[in-house]
């Protein structure tokens, strides 16, 4: 599916699965990776970078480099977001393992507006953003429920940057990012900004042209792909690999 006829549709199934199966090669494994020291006075989760696919926290020199693609709208992705938070933070700042998240538009445009809004307060913000709209996606996305039939047949009649501006509103997301210092003028800038939506299109567009993910929470180790869809199985990934 081309991603100009995905982002046409307000909204696809909520139930669309992780993958499954790995690559070749398979994920790396060894002994235990020494710890990095972060620069002095800071922790590794104190460095992000906005990468060409996504953002990237942690040490960019680790040997272990994880990478999600993942949609804001997605359940699966919520509950990676949840159950691994804290202990992931914990390995990232041993400066063994780096994590990039990668957006990935798996409901079409209805993951549109989350992602625009978390890079509203730049790269230092952007994990902390995402991590609240995962917590609290029941609350947010369930407001979707309140589109009418004719709200959801106009969507795809609006112009993109129309139709982004519209949902955020339904789902309540402009006063929901207030709480963490953006405006509303702030918020629907982010939300019209066509250079931000253009590259999470193209980058989504691209991963599917590659055959590289068919659903989310997808993860990779080291470019490996993992046979993995929650925190538990990643988390035993990354210690085979030596992240302990």
């Amino acid at each position: 599916m081309r991603i100009s006829l995905m982002l046409s549709i307000p909204m696809l199934a909520l139930s669309m699965a992780a993958c499954s199966g790995g690559s070749g090669d398979g994920p790396p494994k060894g002994e235990p990776i020494a710890k990095v020291a972060a620069p002095a006075g800071k922790q590794w989760t104190d460095t992000v970078v906005k990468t060409e696919e996504g953002y990237k926290i942690g040490n960019p020199q680790a040997k272990l480099q994880l990478v999600e693609y993942g949609a804001i709208t997605c359940p699966g992705c919520a509950a990676f977001s949840v159950q691994s938070h804290t202990e992931l933070m914990d390995v990232v700042n041993t400066g063994v393992v780096a994590f990039e998240f990668r957006p990935f538009l798996v409901h079409g445009i209805q993951d549109v507006p989350g992602f625009l809004l978390a890079q509203c307060n730049g790269p230092d913000a952007y994990f902390g953003l995402t991590e609240r709209l995962f917590a609290d996606q029941q609350n947010w996305l369930g407001k979707m429920s309140t589109l009418t039939p004719e709200e959801q047949q106009s969507v795809p009649k609006m112009k993109p940057e129309e139709a982004v501006t519209f949902l955020a509103n339904k789902m309540g997301l402009v006063e929901y990012v207030k709480q963490f210092g953006i405006s509303e003028d702030a918020a629907k800038k982010c939300l019209t900004d066509k250079a931000a939506f253009d590259t999470l299109a193209k980058n989504t567009e691209k991963t599917m042209a590659d055959g590289k993910v068919t659903g989310t929470p997808s993860f990779f180790l080291n470019d490996a792909r993992l046979d993995a869809g929650n925190w538990t199985q990643v988390k035993s990934k990354l210690q085979e690999a030596g992240a302990r």
